[in-house]
């Protein structure tokens, strides 16, 4: 066995000298997003600026080396190991660009342009996308020409054309990713790669608003369901029905400026995305498999087959030779530039942003006083309403015309005035009502009352207590009924002047306060 590894390396390494290959760069990390390991004396995580000497795995992100003048960005999943101080690429997915030597499935390579190797059953193969890539296949040396590829399995050369741009797939955002806003079926769950204990490896599970995004999620929409997920440095995404979106990394990067800041890189890996992005919003991107656009303020949507529609200020797409998309313009899968034609779907997204960006209404009934908390607000169909009181955060339901209604179970407030906040979250934007309100069970109390006649008047006089901030008072005379108001606690103190038809007629006195609490009637006798 040792001597046929000896004759394999020998044999090898003459190819690798007929290649032109020089003494191999040792292969340092450029770039670490996610689950990176590095094998020494055991596996450990991988740092920017180490030199990789025995081997590299990545779970659910990527890994950049640079060797030489050359890089190599391995993709999540993907495996590789150190041999004779080159890469020895064994699993996943690869994407090389410069100069590099390397060796996989026993075969020695070198290339001097754009690269990439598939290694996951059922496919085995490298492509070139520009340049050319040598091969030392046992005794065949190969060489590819752009847009040709190898198939380690058949053994084959073959036309390549590039239609799922991997490493290039990314959407880029500050601060965090969160889900702003669902409709319809929206699952969250783990990507295969998800390594287990992971916050990414929580099960698949119904999307919620206000989820954070992790790394190593993959976001899923079903027929006619969409989700928007918005980053709280600013800008928004729309992924629209029967789409996928991954997580790909959650980085601290250094801005300009000088300071740390979060940055979440997602990748769009079926369906489309419907985009906006503020005017001086910076590092924003998105890319997928067949089309990069970085983004200058603009709303646009872009799918997985490469078509891009520009409905406000411009998209560059690098991978284009700089082409740069200006509003009312679309670029096909094919690269064909032509007007912009809008679809329903795009209508419908653009009737979505208009409706985003209506501010929050926000109208609420409330009575000032209460013997239990009731509320009913008026709203936009897709807001969230929650209520602050007694220090507890309260969600009220509401329905498809966005009027919400809250009713607080019995007794649930001890009798007191409180201060309670109301709030309307929407995406993109919220409002917010302060207002006080009195829980009062208890009906008012009345004392000190005395009925004097005035010739055909009665004269009432008395006292009145009560929580709430105002008592009626209903007297009933003769058949006829009477009402007086006293606003508490300025008057406390109630003259009344009431007509009396005749001598010893019944004067039928109670008091109800503004929460609706009713004292039992007394029975008074005028003189």
């Amino acid at each position: 066995m040792r001597l046929s590894i000896f004759l394999l390396c020998d044999l090898v390494c003459g190819l690798a000298l007929t290649l032109g290959v020089a003494g191999a760069a040792p292969s340092v990390l450029r770039e670490v997003s996610g689950s990176v390991e590095q094998r020494r004396t055991v596996w450990q995580a991988a740092a920017v600026g180490e030199t990789v000497v025995q081997a590299l795995r990545i779970g659910a992100g990527r890994a950049t080396l640079q060797s030489g003048s050359g890089q190599l960005l391995a993709a999540s999943g993907s495996a590789l190991r150190i041999y004779q101080n080159e890469p020895d690429l064994q699993t996943g997915k690869f994407y090389l660009s410069g100069q590099l030597s390397f060796f996989s499935q026993s075969a020695h390579l070198a290339s001097d342009g754009r690269v990439r190797l598939d290694l996951r059953p059922p496919t085995r193969r490298v492509a070139v996308i520009s340049g050319t890539a040598r091969l030392a296949v046992g005794t065949r040396i190969i060489t590819l020409q752009a847009s040709q590829q190898y198939d380690f399995a058949t053994k084959q050369v073959t036309p390549f054309a590039e239609r799922d741009a991997w490493y290039d797939s990314r959407f880029v955002g500050e601060g965090e990713a969160v889900v702003q806003s669902v409709k319809g079926p929206v699952t969250l769950g783990p990507l295969a790669s998800a390594q287990p204990g992971s916050p990414s490896a929580t099960p698949m599970h119904n999307a919620a608003v206000d989820e954070r995004l992790q790394m190593g999620q993959q976001l899923l929409t079903g027929a006619n369901a969409f989700t928007e997920v918005g980053f709280t440095g600013g800008g928004y995404l729309r992924l629209q029905p029967q789409s996928a979106l991954s997580v790909l990394s959650i980085d601290q990067v250094l801005s300009e400026g000088g300071r740390r800041q979060r940055e979440v890189t997602l990748q769009l890996t079926r369906g489309s995305a419907w985009n906006v992005v503020a005017k001086r919003q910076g590092g924003y991107e998105i890319t997928t498999p067949t089309v990069t656009t970085a983004v200058r303020g603009t709303v646009f949507q872009v799918d997985e087959d490469g078509l891009v529609k520009v409905f406000e200020g411009q998209v560059a797409l690098p991978s284009n030779a700089g082409l740069l998309l200006r509003q009312d313009e679309q670029r096909s899968s094919g690269g064909t530039v032509k007007p912009l034609v809008p679809d329903a779907s795009d209508l419908a997204n653009q009737a979505l942003d208009r409706q985003r960006a209506a501010p929050t209404r926000l109208d609420l009934s409330l009575a000032p006083a209460a013997s239990e908390l009731s509320l009913t607000v008026r709203s936009q169909p897709d807001t969230q309403l929650s209520v602050n009181v007694a220090g507890r955060d309260l969600t009220v339901p509401g329905n498809a015309e966005g009027v919400f209604t809250l009713a607080m179970r019995p007794n649930s407030l001890p009798e007191g005035r409180y201060d309670l906040t109301v709030t309307a979250r929407r995406p993109g934007n919220s409002a917010s009502l302060r207002r006080s309100v009195l829980i009062d069970r208890s009906p008012p109390v009345l004392s000190g009352v005395q009925v004097t006649r005035l010739g055909r008047t009665a004269h009432l006089t008395g006292q009145v207590a009560d929580l709430s901030p105002s008592v009626l008072l209903r007297a009933e005379v003769g058949g006829q009924i009477y009402t007086h108001t006293l606003f508490l606690p300025q008057q406390t103190t109630f003259d009344w002047l009431l007509p009396l038809p005749e001598p010893g007629t019944v004067i039928k006195l109670s008091a109800t306060d503004a929460a609706g609490n009713a004292g039992t009637p007394v029975v008074y006798d005028a003189p």
